[in-house]
């Protein structure tokens, strides 16, 4: 008997699920994500932007079986990519990327080191490893980036992961910088040589693509009052330092309850949107622990996030063969300026004067 589900998505309308990920949606490891928020503390500040992983994954899933289809790759190829795509992201943390640095802190583990312990049933009380049965390992293997084109479809400047992500955290936060035409997009993916790449007729859709994510981080994915409350968030994971099995299997209500007990400081903070001033500043990480060393004694904490940036060159297909993007665009080059890494920088309202003097006669400019 066969498990095929329907699910209306708000982005792609129906989506229709096979057997196998009918019951991969089904496990409690799946389902976990339907209560991790995709864009962590962004809600603060866009009060729609409460969408979740389990949509995201949906999509993601959508798109690699959409892609994979309409490269014709092979039937088996494409349920192993899109499952890949349904599952890249099972191992995020409570609020998605908010916490993922106190993570790899405490448990030297990323969420797609702990997507793999969960897909070859590393976790605890695991459900949902045995059902991928003959396509589990394929499955790593493409997450792990082993796949070649299987790889690139869900990892890489283009992937279908930040297709579905832009587009999707566009239509809940309400801001249409991150509106990407993802129809257009898809008709212009290739293969040529066993080489991912993109036709020279769709370069406008991809460097739309690739402005988008620029223009997302800027307005959204980098708010300051989101990333001051993430930043607090992840001290507070540090000192509650849960067991690594227990942690895992949290999602964002767990870890809320959690602070309420043991950190109602930033418990209340973060519910009553009590956030403490900061300054975002723009230097190199190096540059940026010497700013924090000559600022001690006056900050709550500081965070740096580095270059979100991907070096993956997309490849275009012309008349003579595959050349880089960066052959025909401008843009590339751009994006790896203007992407660059930030350092957070908070602080009580009394200390702001004292800060703003000290980045001013440094000559450091902040926002």
């Amino acid at each position: 008997m066969t498990n095929k589900k329907t699910i209306l998505d708000s982005i792609y309308g129906s989506i229709e699920l096979e057997d196998t990920a009918s019951k991969i949606i089904e496990t409690k490891e799946f389902q976990r994500l339907n209560t991790i928020k995709q864009l962590g503390f962004t809600y603060l500040v866009f009060p729609g932007a409460t969408h979740s992983r389990f949509e995201h994954s949906l999509g993601t899933h959508y798109l690699a079986r959409e892609a994979s289809s309409r490269l014709y790759l092979k039937k088996e190829d494409v349920v192993d990519v899109s499952l890949a795509g349904l599952l890249h992201d099972v191992g995020h943390s409570p609020f998605s990327h908010a916490l993922e640095d106190s993570m790899i802190k405490l448990y030297g583990k990323d969420h797609l080191d702990v997507t793999i312990d969960i897909i070859e049933g590393k976790s605890p009380e695991n459900e949902l490893s045995d059902i991928l049965g003959q396509h589990k390992r394929a499955v790593v293997n493409i997450l792990k980036g082993k796949k070649g084109v299987l790889s690139r479809l869900i990892s890489g400047n283009g992937d279908v992961d930040q297709i579905d992500y832009l587009g999707r955290d566009s239509h809940y936060t309400g801001v249409a910088l991150g509106a990407v035409d993802i129809s257009r997009i898809l008709r212009v993916l290739t293969i040529h040589e066993g080489e991912f790449c993109v036709e020279e007729r769709g370069l406008p859709s991809v460097e739309g693509l690739m402005v988008a994510r620029m223009l997302m981080y800027r307005t959204v994915y980098r708010h300051k009052t989101a990333l001051i409350a993430a930043s607090l968030a992840n001290d507070a994971l540090e000192e509650l330092n849960p067991d690594f099995e227990e942690f895992v299997q949290w999602n964002d209500c767990d870890f809320i309850a959690e602070l309420k007990k043991k950190s109602p400081k930033t418990y209340e903070s973060i519910k009553q949107r009590k956030i403490p001033k900061g300054l975002i500043v723009k230097e190199d990480e190096e540059k940026f622990g010497e700013l924090v060393d000559s600022l001690e004694g006056s900050l709550v904490s500081c965070q740096y996030f580095k270059s979100p940036y991907k070096k993956e060159v997309l490849n275009v297909l012309t008349d003579s063969g595959i050349r880089p993007i960066t052959d025909f665009s401008s843009i590339m080059g751009f994006l790896e300026r203007e992407l660059e890494g930030v350092g957070l920088l908070i602080f009580e309202n009394a200390k702001e004067k004292g800060i703003r003097d000290a980045l001013r006669r440094k000559n450091i400019p902040s926002q």
